[in-house]
């Protein structure tokens, strides 16, 4: 079967299968559903590992035994200890890129979410809150793990699928019932079942004239004055969602206080890379230019430190687009590349 066919090559089809008429016109309504959603038509596992071009086999393992498709690998917290990631091997990286791009996409982020979605980010985040006097922080406990493979399914039937299919396609997105942090459909399945509570959200902060923004766990409020009841009224949304609040990371701005958000200093006026930040940066594109590409990336034992740099400083510039210091290092780090490279050839 080929996904490009048309609505009337699938009427066609059923009306001239073998199928008793009252599965036909089940499956008939299940085609009209799906067509009217824009997302491809997969009537069963056979159909799906066509569209995917993957092996019947290999994709019955994914789906049954998904484990098996991830790898695990720790790294260390901020606040210290270990964090457990799990990432897919690249067969179902491949196949969870194909659902998000061919399905998932047709779903509408909310507009105050600012992570995994196109066009927004941790700068347009932070600028959301320039000026405000008061801030309320607030972080989501288990962000990833606490949506749970039952709320995946229900996307996919809201969008006409099977019951049958939407199992199949939220164990492709899961893992041990649960979204995996390091999958390639988790940051969009939590943007659009978060959509229903950031629309809560917005509306609570609304009523108070203060201003909501999501970036992934993390939740920020920001006015001229948040009520004293105003935590408790979100955490109780918060809670009846399914969520718990990470109470550690909970913070409180005043006026005056130095307000952070998401790793970005807002200001009255604007918002800047923290000072420690600017300064370790700085540090190193000094160093850089004193002493070389090649000694430095000896020197750290690692062949991407180059892109590492850059990276920092397209970050920096995301936040600062006009600082002169970012502009002429980002220039200037590249061609010292450029040029180590035909020196190289040479």
């Amino acid at each position: 079967m080929d996904n490009n066919y048309k609505y009337e090559d699938w009427k066609e089809i059923i009306e001239s299968s073998n199928l008793p008429n009252e599965v036909k016109v089940d499956r008939m309504d299940l085609v009209r559903n799906l067509y009217k959603n824009n997302v491809p038509v997969i009537v069963d596992l056979k159909h799906l590992s066509n569209l995917l071009g993957i092996k019947y086999t290999v994709l019955a393992s994914m789906i049954f035994s998904t484990s098996s498709f991830y790898r695990e690998f720790k790294i260390p917290k901020k606040s210290g200890g270990l964090r457990t990631i799990v990432t897919p091997y690249k067969s179902l990286l491949t196949v969870q890129k194909w659902i998000v791009k061919n399905i998932l996409s047709q779903f509408k982020i909310h507009d105050d979410a600012y992570a995994y979605v196109k066009n927004r980010n941790i700068a347009l985040n932070a600028k959301q809150h320039i000026g405000n006097p008061e801030m309320l922080k607030i972080d989501l406990k288990d962000f990833f793990h606490t949506i749970k493979i039952p709320r995946v399914r229900e996307l996919f039937n809201r969008l006409g699928y099977s019951k049958e299919v939407a199992g199949y396609l939220s164990n492709l997105c899961c893992l041990n019932e649960a979204l995996p942090q390091g999958a390639g459909s988790s940051p969009i399945i939590s943007n659009i079942i978060l959509r229903t509570l950031d629309n809560r959200l917005s509306n609570i902060a609304s009523k108070s004239e203060i201003v909501y923004s999501r970036y992934a766990d993390d939740l920020v409020f920001s006015g001229s004055k948040i009520p004293l009841d105003f935590e408790v009224v979100l955490t109780q949304k918060i809670n009846d969602f399914g969520f718990k609040l990470n109470l550690k990371k909970t913070k409180f701005y005043k006026k005056g206080d130095r307000k952070l958000v998401t790793g970005v200093v807002v200001n009255s006026d604007g918002i800047r890379l923290p000072k420690s930040k600017r300064k370790q940066i700085k540090k190193e594109v000094y160093y850089l230019k004193k002493y070389g590409i090649q000694d430095q990336v000896f020197r750290h034992n690692d062949v991407f430190y180059i892109d590492r740099i850059l990276g920092k400083l397209s970050f920096w510039k995301q936040i600062e687009p006009k600082n002169e210091f970012v502009l002429t290092s980002i220039i200037e780090i590249r061609n010292m590349y450029d040029k180590t490279m035909k020196n190289n050839k040479d």
